[in-house]
């Protein structure tokens, strides 16, 4: 019998979600937005027929739960502003879930109600956090002590074009939150908070196989769950863009443009942040033609029977030109779809709400993880050094 699953957003990500599952005969699939054109679309590509529904409204907890309900599996794609919300009303619908929202609240607040309710839940399950949080927990499971994980992630266009030298490839609210939210980060055994767009630095990578330009690096809070959920005393994500955009983006912050409180503008009342969604998100928008690249390098160090070593890790990945898929909604989206059908299969059976990193915990699960992955033709390179 065919596995019921609902994806929850029907955006960049949301839809190549969709589409992997519906090329898989095992699901039967629906797409749930209140775009009804997107969802249109989706499902007239589809290898097999997608049921799709502007039915379910998100801002609404008790709707999401009614609409849910009966499925065995959610993938979530909805806004991080909606996540924590949509994450209890799944639950409350008793049904397993693999999300990807990248919310400012802790989900693992859900974990005491996802155990009693039976319920597996993985969240975060994207590229970073992510993809990155399994190679990190699968590396934590080998070695006998963690001395320091350090995430180096982007996501640009290949031809940077000013003034934003960026194309939108995930929700552009995310994206601002990168410029103005504090970064958690551990030092010293202890969790601190660095501003936002600090701790920067040009940086280049040799890596084999790999080329990509030099880059600019500044923290970001995409450490998340991995500050208290691995046995490690320094812990730290930073974001890589192309030299120039920190200090462009510090001086709209510092000027106010990212601030959500409105201001009076000849009698008017403005959000700030809302006006400059508005002037710079179009400009921000990939175009059909661009090719767009997915970039993050892993470093574990710690020690394994004596010797210091280091676990190091590399994704690499562009715009598939067959399907036309961007390679950050490939990156985030195959990720949560993986440990989806992992959850569905019954290879990860864990109660609770999940970090990614826990699946690295599970060595057939990462087996699986890399072979999937491998299967859609995004390239995951692991060496390790003696140091």
């Amino acid at each position: 019998m065919k596995k019921k699953v609902i994806v929850l957003g029907c955006g960049l990500v949301g839809s190549v979600m969709a589409l992997d599952l519906a090329a898989d005969d095992a699901y039967e699939v629906t797409v749930a937005d209140a775009n009804e054109e997107a969802l249109k679309k989706t499902a007239a590509k589809a290898k097999n027929p997608v049921k799709i529904t502007t039915g379910i409204d998100f801002a609404s907890p008790a709707s999401i739960t009614e609409g849910v309900r009966g499925h065995d599996l959610v993938i979530g794609a909805v806004p991080g502003s909606m996540g924590y919300a949509a994450i209890g009303a799944v639950i409350k619908a008793g049904v397993d879930m693999s999300d990807i929202s990248f919310m400012g609240e802790e989900y693992r607040d859900w974990d005491r109600a996802a155990k009693e309710a039976g319920v597996t839940l993985f969240e975060d399950v994207g590229v970073t956090p992510g993809a990155s949080s399994i190679l990190i927990g699968d590396a934590c499971r080998r070695l006998d002590r963690v001395d320091d994980v350090t995430i180096y992630v982007t996501g640009l266009p290949k031809s940077p074009e000013p003034p934003f030298n960026y194309r939108l490839v995930f929700s552009p609210d995310d994206l601002v939150e990168e410029f103005v939210r504090p970064a958690r980060i551990k030092r010293n055994g202890k969790i601190v908070e660095e501003p936002a767009l600090s701790g920067r630095q040009l940086l280049t990578f040799d890596i084999p196989g790999i080329s990509v330009p030099q880059m600019e690096g500044f923290y970001t809070d995409g450490a998340r769950s991995l500050l208290d959920s691995i046995p490690c005393p320094d812990v730290k994500e930073i974001t890589l863009r192309y030299p120039g955009t920190a200090r462009d983006m510090e001086f709209l912050r510092e000027i106010g443009l990212f601030d959500t409180d409105p201001v009076d503008v000849k009698g008017q009342k403005v959000a700030p942040r809302d006006l400059f969604a508005a002037l710079a998100y179009p400009k921000m928008k990939l175009r059909d033609d661009e090719v767009e690249f997915t970039f993050f390098h892993v470093l574990v160090t710690g020690e394994k029977d004596g010797k210091k070593i280091r676990e190091e890790y590399a994704l690499y990945d562009e715009r598939d030109p067959g399907t036309g898929y961007h390679s950050m909604a490939r990156t985030t989206g195959f990720p949560c779809v993986i440990v989806g059908r992992l959850i569905a299969e019954g290879v990860l059976r864990m109660p609770g709400v999940n970090p990614p990193e826990a699946v690295g915990t599970c060595a057939p699960a990462v087996e699986r993880f890399l072979q999937e992955m491998a299967k859609r033709g995004v390239k995951i390179i692991h060496r390790v050094t003696e140091l």
